[in-house]
């Protein structure tokens, strides 16, 4: 995920001499420089993370409003106990 626009921000991190070896090596083979070979890692993880998180959070939403319906269900309508007697005779 590319990201346009002036690079204003600073982001600093110390790490082992292996570890910073190992990421220039990866941005030497990719053609790139370690900065954008970092920012791109470092972004495709955060868009992986995020979107996890919002999958976890739309199925504990959806989890809880399912369990709502069923806790707080009301009498089948007129309609929904046709549409049942309908199915079971086509069952039949």
């Amino acid at each position: 995920m590319a990201v346009k626009g002036r690079k204003e921000e600073r982001l600093e991190t110390r790490l082992p001499a292996e570890a910073k070896r190992q990421i220039e090596y990866a941005a030497e083979l990719q053609g790139r420089s370690v900065s954008d070979f970092v920012v791109a890692a470092a972004l495709a993880e955060a868009s992986k993370v995020i979107e996890q998180q919002n999958i976890i959070r739309l199925s504990m939403a959806d989890s809880m409003a399912l369990a709502e319906s069923i806790a707080n269900s009301s009498e089948p309508n007129m309609k929904a106990v046709a549409a049942a007697r309908r199915y079971r005779q086509r069952l039949d």
